[in-house]
């Protein structure tokens, strides 16, 4: 189980949501490649997520929608690790190079595992 996870919180414009979809899984599969236990991407479908959360910083525009990216990691070691790695893999200068993220309206942060419950 994933005692550590990394959160982006970010808009997109909608019509780029096919592409980044696509982009994001390959950014997924270096994670996994380079060692996160998993990478998950989520878009908000519910009003209150894309309106309410996050108003002042992200400011979700209405041909836009919300994404929420996480990976997860064992331990705060190993998420640098992987980013380490990552940064030199070859793939992802070319994976990050879209401007479908003004970084000036993202969030993002390191979590520890505080509870840990599963049915």
């Amino acid at each position: 189980m994933a005692k550590y996870i990394d959160i982006c919180i970010f808009p997109i414009n909608k019509k780029h949501l096919v592409a980044y979809k696509k982009n994001t899984t390959s950014i997924g599969k270096i994670l996994l490649k380079h060692g996160a236990l998993a990478s998950r991407d989520f878009v908000a479908d519910d009003k209150n997520a894309i309106k309410d959360m996050f108003p002042k910083i992200i400011k979700t525009k209405s041909n836009e929608v919300l994404i929420v990216a996480i990976a997860e990691f064992k331990s705060i070691a190993q998420r640098e690790k992987v980013f380490k790695l990552m940064s030199s893999d070859p793939l992802m200068e070319k994976l990050m190079s879209n401007n479908w993220v003004d970084i000036k309206r993202m969030v993002m942060g390191g979590f520890k595992n505080l509870v840990d419950l599963e049915q």
